[in-house]
């Protein structure tokens, strides 16, 4: 999963893009493109106030992804979802046939309680998570 985390202009003109690339399960990556080289300026700028915002927005990215998966590991216990494999390094979900073969009219209930817990996890970068 790759995401970008913001861009930042600094005060010569100079500006950068920060992205996360999360590797499951070896690693994450904050990774910076320039527009041009850094100048002395730029190095205290970034390192005062690009990188800890970029470092601060990358955790509240990869909180988002575990509350995501605590959901769903919610509906798992449940016996509402099962896991069918791996995907781009992402377990893959599926309904089982007990979320499956619920009546028509308790069928909503089901998407409900999904979209009830993943609309409480924060949605101001839902775009770079999914």
């Amino acid at each position: 999963m790759k995401a970008r985390l913001g861009s930042w202009t600094f005060t010569s003109g100079n500006a950068c893009h920060a992205t996360m690339e999360l590797t499951r399960p070896s690693g994450v990556t904050v990774a910076f493109a320039w527009k041009s080289p850094l100048i002395e300026e730029d190095r205290d700028q970034y390192a005062c106030a690009v990188l800890p915002e970029a470092l601060r927005l990358a955790l509240q990215d990869v909180e988002r992804i575990a509350q995501i998966n605590v959901a769903l590991l919610e509906l798992e216990s449940e016996g509402l979802l099962a896991r069918v494999g791996v995907r781009d390094g992402d377990t893959a979900w599926a309904a089982t046939d007990k979320a499956r073969t619920t009546p028509t009219e308790q069928r909503k209930p089901f998407l409900v309680r999904l979209w009830s817990r993943l609309r409480k996890i924060s949605t101001s970068s839902w775009s770079r998570l999914l």
